[in-house]
């Protein structure tokens, strides 16, 4: 038994569908394959798996009280949900935030510091800034992610569709979930994202099955 908060478990199915991605392609080239892929999808099937760990029929099948043993409840089961949508659109402009300030750091060099750069966003933006502050400077995913961070709000559109689409009814659909090996996990980078999801949804993906989970 392993004791973790929900929190923890969010970000540990994430990593989950990251490895997914890379256990399951089945590629030509190995620089094709995995997580080598188009970074405005990239972070698909991680922010699918996320919503899988947020499903009760999901959760009852293994969160158990540390101590009791006892199956996880209906009642925290919603408190947990609903939690989830406290100040929800705050953290959607937040990153929105982080996604024009790795675009704008990556853009035309305009002589500009990062960090006035940095305020300029938060006043264009409405969100009170604080002057001496350098949060800018611990933006790890600016490196790594160098003006394609807003791929992790694109893909949760994606995710949400996916997961509307195919497992809503049924998380644990064994059918769906090997269709969704097949035409998306096992192509890694090596096929376009779009014809993959227009084939794995039967159209082109939409934003409404994201906004319709917004609280």
């Amino acid at each position: 038994m392993v004791l973790l908060s929900h929190s923890e478990m969010e970000t540990l199915f994430h990593e989950f569908g990251h490895a997914l991605h890379s256990l399951l392609s089945r590629t030509s080239f190995q620089h094709l394959s995995g997580t080598r892929a188009a970074v405005d999808f990239v972070e698909t099937p991680s922010q699918l798996m996320e919503l899988f760990v947020r499903d009760p029929r999901v959760l009852k099948t293994f969160a158990r009280h540390f101590q009791t043993g006892e199956p996880i409840s209906d009642e925290l089961i919603s408190k947990l949900a609903g939690s989830r949508k406290l100040f929800q659109y705050v953290d959607i402009q937040t990153q929105l935030l982080y996604a024009y300030l790795d675009q704008g750091l990556f853009s035309t060099p305009s002589g500009e510091s990062a960090t006035s750069i940095f305020a300029g966003l938060h006043q264009k933006m409405g969100i009170p800034y604080a002057e001496g502050t350098f949060w800018h400077s611990k933006f790890g995913h600016v490196v790594t992610y160098g003006a394609g961070y807003y791929s992790y709000l694109l893909d949760q559109v994606f995710a949400a569709d996916i997961w509307k689409t195919c497992f809503a009814s049924d998380p644990l659909n064994r059918a769906e979930g090997n269709r969704y090996r097949q035409e998306v996990l096992i192509h890694g980078g090596a096929k376009d994202p779009n014809v993959m999801l227009r084939e794995l949804l039967g159209r082109d993906p939409s934003v409404e099955s994201y906004t319709s989970m917004l609280g």
